[in-house]
């Protein structure tokens, strides 16, 4: 999941998005942000309430 979570900053950063349809794959996806919501947000040096928030993106 991180191939994925770090695919998703670099399109981010481009200003593109990546959209993804799986249901299954969305469900894991979040549920793996939850469960390294800490390490993200220090990785990408930004408060956990950053991270946890939506973005509008």
């Amino acid at each position: 999941m991180h191939v994925y979570w770090r695919i998703q900053q670099d399109l981010n950063c481009l200003g593109e998005m990546i959209i993804f349809h799986d249901p299954g794959f969305i469900r894991n996806f979040r549920e793996w942000m939850r469960k390294n919501a800490a390490g993200l947000a220090s990785a990408e040096g930004i408060s956990l309430e950053d991270l946890v928030r939506p973005s509008l993106n």
